[in-house]
């Protein structure tokens, strides 16, 4: 029998918080739901914690350690949901968020339904994540959509905070990259996915939070030039395969992605930000950008990160990881 909502959560060596991230699914004001955590190759604790969960809710499903997007795949080859929702295992999310999410996707029959977040820091203080929109848009254009909505940051990069209807996956093959290529397959994901949308609401209410590490990979030296490098490669390869008026609208905000990820860096290590600026990815990257679809003012953008001195490039990434994060 169809439930309302499955909640699919890739697991790996998170002893610590699964078991606060499943009862926050658990506790739902939702009951309707299925939860499928999967494990990916865990080698501590987290397997037994979920075993200790008395829910005939939760399904547990074991695998090698194949990655997230492996994971997730997964998750939804045994989904039955009517909707699936994604959730990292070191989050929690509000009480009401799947029956306030479902709620607006029967009413709307929208493909997808978007809240906003909360940043939680390690000394409890949180912010909102992204501009508040409360909004039902109909897709007419997908180049305009994604220009209005995704490259202004409406339409968040993260997976975690969505609800998206089933069969809609299902229809158009939407699926994560199963492979450990990409460090960010929630933005693979959305950008995949922005060409198949035709009905998408917005909830301009917090009810997901994300928890910000230490230990995250955007607080380490060595992952952020991996995650860097892993960027660029995932817009080359987009915009390779991308329709032109996705490829128009989406230039842009690439490069603001990966220029914000260069200041992350920098902050870390002035070192490392200059390995990442000199490094034939990233220059293959800029170069890529030139040869596409976008107005002259962006080329202008791109030309100005490849061939001015290097300090002034890295003051422009310092600059847009500064604006990004107030």
């Amino acid at each position: 029998m169809e439930t309302a909502v499955s909640v699919i959560i890739p697991v790996y060596n998170c002893e610590k918080t699964v078991g606060r991230c499943i009862n926050s699914v658990l506790n739902q004001t939702l009951a309707d739901i299925e939860v499928i955590a999967v494990n990916d190759g865990s080698d501590d604790s987290t397997l037994k914690v979920l075993k200790g969960i008395n829910d005939d809710r939760l399904k547990i499903i074991s695998h090698l350690n194949y990655g997230q997007g492996y994971a997730r795949n997964n998750g939804m080859s045994v989904a039955n949901g009517k909707y699936i929702a994604f959730i990292d295992a070191d989050d929690t999310i509000e009480e009401c968020m799947l029956e306030k999410m479902y709620e607006k996707a029967e009413k709307e029959n929208a493909d997808m339904v978007q809240c906003n977040l909360y940043d939680i820091y390690p000394d409890r203080t949180r912010k909102i994540q992204l501009k508040p929109l409360d909004k039902t848009v109909i897709v007419e254009d997908k180049g305009e959509y994604a220009d209005k909505y995704f490259s202004t940051c409406y339409h968040s990069y993260e997976i975690c905070n969505k609800l998206i209807r089933r069969n809609f996956l299902e229809e158009n093959n939407l699926k994560f990259c199963d492979t450990k290529k990409y460090f960010s397959e929630d933005l693979m994901f959305n950008l995949k996915m922005l060409s198949c949308l035709k009905k998408v609401c917005f909830i301009s209410e917090p009810y997901y939070n994300y928890y910000q590490y230490e230990t995250s990979h955007f607080h380490n030296v060595s992952n952020g030039e991996r995650r860097l490098a892993a960027i660029c490669d995932l817009f080359i390869d987009y915009m390779a395969e991308a329709e032109p008026e996705m490829k128009k609208a989406v230039s842009f905000t690439a490069s603001m992605i990966v220029t914000y990820n260069i200041g992350r860096c920098a902050k870390l290590s002035y070192e490392s930000a200059y390995r990442v600026m000199t490094s034939h990815v990233y220059r293959k990257y800029l170069k890529s950008a030139l040869t596409r679809k976008c107005s002259i003012k962006h080329k202008a953008f791109f030309l100005a990160l490849l061939i001015f001195p290097l300090r002034w490039r890295m003051k422009v990434a310092s600059l847009y990881a500064w604006r990004w994060e107030v």
